[in-house]
């Protein structure tokens, strides 16, 4: 059986409205799924420049250099506790020795 088409007129805010709350639905549902759903299982960067002792450009830098690995959640990055928990000390380090290991 073929299905059948039926076409509906609507004005042009009725169709802006429609797109708009679809959006929005399928927004939240994105959300939702990337969202990590207890944020209490992870540390912001701020939060581990304090614990580590470290400015947050170590933070970044080890990260970049692939020593820690952070979930981007948008324009957040967080650091899962139970791998930060794992890593006993990352010591601060200098852009020299960066330099010296070819990062």
């Amino acid at each position: 059986m073929a299905e059948k088409t039926e076409m509906v007129l609507v004005s042009r805010d009725e169709l802006q409205q429609l797109i708009g709350a679809s959006v929005r639905c399928a927004l939240e549902e994105y959300g939702q799924a990337q969202a990590p759903q207890d944020t209490s299982e992870y540390y912001t960067i701020r939060q581990l420049a304090e614990k580590w002792g470290v400015s947050i450009a170590t933070i970044w830098r080890h990260e970049k250099l692939g020593h820690i690995k952070g979930q981007r959640i948008g324009r957040r990055v967080l650091f899962p506790k139970e791998q930060i928990d794992s890593i006993k000390n990352l010591k601060a380090t200098s852009r020299e020795a960066d330099k010296n290991t070819g990062k």
